[in-house]
Parts: structure tokens; sequence; C-alpha cells
């Protein structure tokens, strides 16, 4: 297993590269049109690394022959299980780098137009500087603070070799008999569960039992909102079910790294391009422990919608934007005898949506954490007469970088006007429990508690809660989910 998932803050990789080749993995806040700060997260692997060891995997290489070898490895790894070339995954020093720039900064100018781009870049960091950055060894460490020195575009040479060793087109697509058979596999919704796991998102849908048959990512807090994730954290699997990714931002899948028992599960996925090592890393770890990993490649505004029972349906639709959040995978529950749906956003924008639920809702996640997303155009489905929840999914006291960027934000809030935020306009948003049309799944200090439990939403009427103590079984072996559902 590679570092980056190790389970203790410490235990990562250690200190920082002075020297790295890293893609963009995602930039807060969504709109830096508009933006006077902005964080950039880096996917970086340690340059010495790659100037030594992968000159020793692949001697004399050129992109093309690390293309074929590497399509090769993910062909066997995706059909047998068998990593075989790929065992040296495990040895790469990746590390997550986080640069908080503010307008007028010297990095500004040259970070900000990285945002438009999928381009390799080298980053040079030192022990002193005036610019500091933060740096995670691994999903779960502590940061280090390195003094960024420069960012400039990565040697051509490397840039080639780099995009022929992690390249998604090695991965085959899903037919759509297989993208079915994940959605068909869960029996009818009736309970839809937000789970408070940090700054992170985790749906679950459940059955009538109120066991979960279908998860909508199983994110939780990690790398610089670690601090937001519950711990223990574990997962309900009694039922079996598989993941559908909304998209690859490691705060939608980071909650799976650390429970064992998410292991063996099918999940499926996106076809986003860009991504980085991190990404290529779990993808092979989901492979390694013999779970089955469906890639979806469908062109934008794609709907695939299957029957989960007697007038339900069950659709995912290929969003339509252009950055990781916008183009992954959003999904709508219609139910024609409740007369009710569910929309679960991920961290797409209304507007990068493209499908709109077949009756009024009675649940709609919040895009992104409650970010601002006013500029990815759309509005919110209208609040509906009946019953009906909006929920966020946040954590408490969560942070991107340095910057004073949060979620929620009072744009998101503004958006979302037609929705009682009940005590949030008077008292500061998400300082308390907010009441009214609101879920949330955590308070800002000071209020407490900081985490409120999970919160469970039904198709037409509000379901029972608390859910606690259900019986569930991980390798067999009896244990007690961490997510109490208490909010309803």
């Amino acid at each position: 297993m590679n570092r980056i998932f190790s389970e203790q803050s410490d235990g990562g990789w250690p200190a920082f590269p002075f020297r790295s080749f890293a893609r963009l993995d995602h930039f807060e806040p969504a709109d830096l049109g508009k933006a006077n700060e902005a964080v950039f997260s880096f996917d970086a692997v340690d340059a010495n690394w790659f100037s030594t060891r992968f000159t020793q995997v692949f001697p004399a290489a050129t992109a093309t022959m690390v293309q074929s070898r590497m399509a090769g490895a993910w062909k066997a790894l995706f059909g047998t299980g068998s990593s075989g070339t790929l065992d040296f995954f495990d040895e790469i020093p990746v590390y997550n780098i986080e640069v908080t720039v503010q307008r007028g900064d010297a990095f500004w100018d040259v970070v900000i137009p990285i945002g438009d781009r999928e381009d390799w870049v080298e980053i040079h960091l030192s022990d002193s500087g005036t610019f500091p950055v933060d740096v995670y060894g691994s999903i779960l460490a502590d940061p280090v603070h390195p003094y960024l020195q420069a960012i400039s575009p990565a040697p051509a040479s490397a840039s080639q070799l780099l995009s022929a060793l992690f390249d998604v087109g090695h991965w085959p697509d899903a037919t759509d008999y297989e993208v079915d058979a994940v959605l068909k596999a869960a029996r009818p919704f009736e309970t839809l569960a937000m789970y408070d796991v940090g700054q992170g998102s985790a749906i679950g849908l459940m059955d009538q039992a109120s066991t979960v048959n279908l998860y909508f990512d199983v994110g939780a807090g990690c790398y610089g909102n670690k601090h937001t994730r519950p711990s223990p954290l574990r997962f309900c699997w009694r039922g079996g079910p598989s993941i559908v990714l909304s998209h690859w931002d490691t705060d939608h899948w980071a909650g799976a790294s650390s429970d064992r028992a998410a292991r063996g599960h099918t999940w499926l996925a996106p076809r986003q391009s860009g991504l980085g090592p991190r990404h290529h890393l779990f993808a092979k770890r989901i492979l390694k422990f013999g779970a089955k990993l469906r890639i979806w490649n469908a062109p934008k505004g794609t709907v695939r919608t299957v029957s989960t029972g007697v007038g339900q349906n069950l659709s995912i639709v290929k969003c339509s934007g252009k950055d990781m959040n916008g183009s992954g995978i959003a999904m709508v529950l219609d139910d024609a005898s409740a007369n009710s749906s569910w929309l679960l956003t991920g961290d797409a924008g209304y507007g990068e949506i493209g499908m709109a639920p077949a009756f009024s809702v009675s649940a709609v996640i919040a895009p992104h954490h409650g970010a601002d997303m006013t500029s990815r155009g759309g509005t919110p489905p209208p609040r509906p007469s009946g019953y009906a929840r909006l929920l966020y999914s946040f954590g408490p006291d969560n942070k991107h970088g340095t910057s004073s960027i949060s979620h929620p934000t009072s744009a998101a809030v503004a958006q979302h006007s037609a929705w009682s935020h009940g005590t949030w306009p008077s008292l500061g948003i998400a300082k308390r429990a907010a009441g009214g049309d609101v879920l949330a799944t955590a308070c800002h200090p000071p209020a407490t508690p900081a985490h409120l439990d999970s919160a469970a939403v039904g198709l037409s009427t509000r379901p029972s809660a608390p859910l606690r103590g259900l019986p569930c079984s991980a390798h067999g072996t009896p244990a007690g989910c961490t997510l109490d559902v208490s909010q309803a």
C-alpha cells in the first residue's frame, strides 16, 4: 500500500520534496475570476524519485513505450486483479501541496492561470523563504510548512513521460450493461442518509429495513480538513452496497481509505481527464483488494436510468462542467408512488447537471458542501409545498489552505433562499443547527456540539430517527457502524 493511504498522522511520506512534478488537483473558490484569494491543491510526485526509480522501472523509456506497458498493466489489473507492473506504484512518493494566494501576491499571476489547464508543473520548495505552503505526506498527515520558490511548466520530456504513466486512457470503459448492473443491484429506496463524515460527502440510499443498498460517495475530511473527520469512521456494509463516485476529488472517497470493510465492493466512477498520481494509486488500491471498478465514459448530458421498484427509477447523469467538480456524476431518484424525487448533486452546480427531477423534490443535497456555485449557472429546484429538506454536508471549522474560504457560504444560502434556513440568517451561517428546511452535519465553533450526526430524509414523510445499533459486519465479524443517523 502506498504511504499516502497511511491511517496514522505520522505514517505518510516524510517532510517534503524540494523539487516535484505536479498536476493541479482542485482549487477554491469555484469562480477564480472574481476571487481575491484562492487555494490550489497540487498532486505532486517527488522529482528525485522520477529521475532515479522511474528510470529503473522504465529504462531508456519513451512516452510510447510507457504508454504500451501501462496499458497492458492496467488491462491485467482490471481483468484478473494481478497488479504485476503496477506494484511499483506503492513506492511512489506522492504529496499534496496546497498553495494559498491573495490577489497581489508574488505568485498570484503565476498560479491563477493554472486553474484553466491540466498540464504538469515543476514546483520548487525550500526550508526558508517568504511564501509558506502546506505539504501533506498522506491523506491524514499533519502538514509541514516549507516555502515556495518557483512554479513553472515542467520540462516537455518529463511531462510526456508523466502523462503516459498517469493516463486514465489506460482504464477500460464499462459497458452499459455493467453500469446498469451497479444501479440495478439496489432494492427500492425509502430513506436517504447524509452521513456526518466531516468536510466531505457520503450519502447512503436505504431500503425499508434501513439497510444501505447504494452509496453515493464515501468521502471524509482529509488533508487540511482531517480534523473535521469523526474518529473512528466506519460505514454500514451489511447490505453489500456498491458505491457511485460522483467525481474523483479526495474528500468524496477518502472515507473508504480508512474503513477496511469497504474493500471488495464495486465502484462506479466517471471518466475524468487530468487525473493525477493519487487517483491512479486509489484506483489501483480498489482493484488490488479484489473489488470491481467500472469507469463510465459517456458524453456530457448522458443519462442512464434503471427501475429499482414499482414506479421508482434511479438515474445518473454525466454533468457538463469543465473541471473535476462539474464533470462528474449527479444522481436523481424519482418515485411515482410518493410523487417525490431526490437530487444528489455531488460538487456540480445546478447549471452543470442537465437533468431535472420528475417530481417535486423532498431531498436536495446542496452542491459542493454549500460553496458559491452561482458562476456555474442554473437554479435550485423550487421548494415544494409539502415535506422537503435541503442538506448541507460539511465539517466543523473547515478550512482551505490558509485562506478564509470555508463552507457553507453566504452565497449558497442566498441561492437557496426559497428554502427556510431557520436560525442561520439571523444567528450566523452554521453557527448552530439551522432548523427550518435545512439539515446539516455540523456547526462551526463556538457552537456545540460541533458534529450534529448523520441526517435522514424520506420520500414524502419524515423517517424514524434515530437509527442506531443496527447490526453490521466487516469480513464476517460483527462491527458497529460509527455513523449514527440521529437527525430527521
